[in-house]
């Protein structure tokens, strides 16, 4: 099933902060984000005009979602009132969630998304139900009672002092048993970068981000890393895994800012068309073994990947794959994820040392060995096949970790002087007997896997 979790928070008609860039922010990671809406904002990327408190209509909000939904892990943004604090607060006692708070009660423009002086009975109320909270630097001043405000100056003495003392804030019995978290955004500068700072388990934790123009007074950049985290950790990671994942995905987006037309910046949460094209091509390829049921003996013991890069791929966030690989359900190839940048790292790796030597090759894939389909193939197809001999593998290249892949593509230069359209051994110790399959693009691959799985099929 796919990961869930849960926003609440206000809505923001840009679209760049708020439920929206939450939902945004949780589909381009894979979980589907249910969401309950405090308020209704009126507002654009830069300016903001008012809003009206849903706090009414949020306790039937929450009970349509919880008595339907087993939800874990909640992000939770813009509160209005004291109201929508009692009714947050009863539910997440109630069903003991797992809440990443973005403190946020003054909007980028400036003006308040609550009540006056709310802060209070929300460092009083939620903050000791909360696991991570994830404030800017104004707003960890404000609740940690720090003096001074000027990002370039804060030391990092201060950050850390500030830090301890909002994790004291969310550890009110200083019971540190329970895992829980402090991460300040945009902590301080250095150069033309930007860190963060992590608080976690007694140890700080820098993360580096380049800032480029407009970046730093992007509209919703708190709603988009805070709804990151959520999603990482209903995908399974634990509170460092995520907050890391998070800062890696916030990073890329971080250097993409979407000019809107007038005025006002927004993160730009879409994926480009290039890297778009990669992801229709990957998908073009498993819609193809999908639908043919043959194919699911071509699935090997350690599962199959369709692996495809950009064209200057670079390393292997430059390289799309289907996370978690593709099984058999009902005698059918079935992907156990989405396709995404970043998941592969057998296939990844192989692409990566056959551009070296052919920038051309964009796509490969691992099958299922066995000797008669390599018989087969050799009988009735044009393709050009080439054996690697693992036993003629040299020591130092098997106990050198992820080097096996670069000794492959060089040994089969070496021989036949090109990139071959399939590689193929006969396995080793702890190693499986694998077939692979090399191609320039998505329609290259498929005429490929046609001639495999026609020659292989025939008695």
């Amino acid at each position: 099933m796919k990961p869930i979790c849960l926003t609440i928070a206000g809505s923001d008609p840009s679209s760049g902060a708020g439920i929206q860039a939450d939902i945004r922010t949780m589909d381009r990671i894979g979980v589907h984000g249910f969401s309950v809406i405090t308020a209704i904002t009126y507002q654009s990327a830069n300016k903001f005009f008012g809003y009206k408190s849903l706090s009414e209509e949020l306790e039937p909000q929450l009970s349509s979602i919880f008595n339907e939904y087993p939800i874990k892990y909640v992000k939770i943004g813009m509160i209005p009132d004291e109201k929508a604090i009692d009714i947050i607060v009863d539910y997440i006692e109630e069903y003991e969630l797992f809440v990443v708070y973005d403190p946020v009660t003054i909007s980028s423009a400036g003006e308040r998304l609550s009540e006056k002086n709310l802060e209070s009975q929300i460092q009083k109320k939620l903050f000791p139900l909360v696991n991570i909270l994830t404030p800017n630097l104004s707003e960890a001043l404000y609740y940690s009672k720090k003096e001074g405000n000027d990002i370039d100056r804060a030391s990092e003495e201060d950050l850390k002092y500030v830090s301890q003392i909002l994790l004291e804030r969310i550890h009110p019995k200083k019971s540190y048993q329970e895992q829980k978290a402090v991460i300040i955004k945009s902590a301080g500068i250095k150069d033309d970068k930007i860190f963060d700072i992590l608080h976690f388990k007694n140890t700080i934790k820098k993360y580096w981000k380049r800032r480029v123009d407009g970046s730093r007074n992007a509209h919703g950049t708190g709603c988009v890393f805070s709804s990151a985290i959520t999603a990482y950790l209903a995908k399974g990671n634990d509170i460092e895994q995520a907050i890391d994942r998070a800062e890696i995905f916030f990073n890329e987006k971080f250097t993409h800012v979407l000019e809107l037309p007038k005025d006002g910046r927004v993160l730009d949460l879409t994926v480009s068309e290039e890297k778009q094209d990669v992801i229709d091509q990957v998908r073009e390829v498993y819609t193809f073994i999908s639908e043919k049921k043959d194919f699911s003996k071509l699935i090997p013991e350690v599962r199959l990947n369709i692996s495809c890069s950009l064209p200057n791929a670079e390393n292997k966030g430059d390289i799309a794959a289907i996370e978690g690989r593709i099984t058999i359900i009902n005698g059918y190839p079935y992907a156990s994820g989405e396709i995404k940048f970043g998941v592969s790292d057998h296939t990844a790796r192989l692409i990566l040392a056959a551009k070296k030597y052919d920038t051309s090759i964009n796509l490969v894939m691992n099958l299922r060995y066995k000797e008669r389909y390599i018989q087969k193939i050799q009988e009735n197809t044009d393709l050009f096949i080439y054996e690697f001999k693992r036993s003629a593998e040299p020591d130092k290249v098997k106990n050198k970790e992820h080097s096996t892949m670069q000794w492959l593509i060089k040994e089969s230069i070496e021989h036949i002087g090109r990139i071959p359209d399939i590689i193929w051994d006969n396995g080793g110790m702890g190693k499986e007997p694998i077939i692979r399959v090399f191609g320039t693009n998505s329609r290259d691959i498929i005429q490929k896997l046609e001639k495999i799985i026609t020659v292989i099929g025939k008695k």
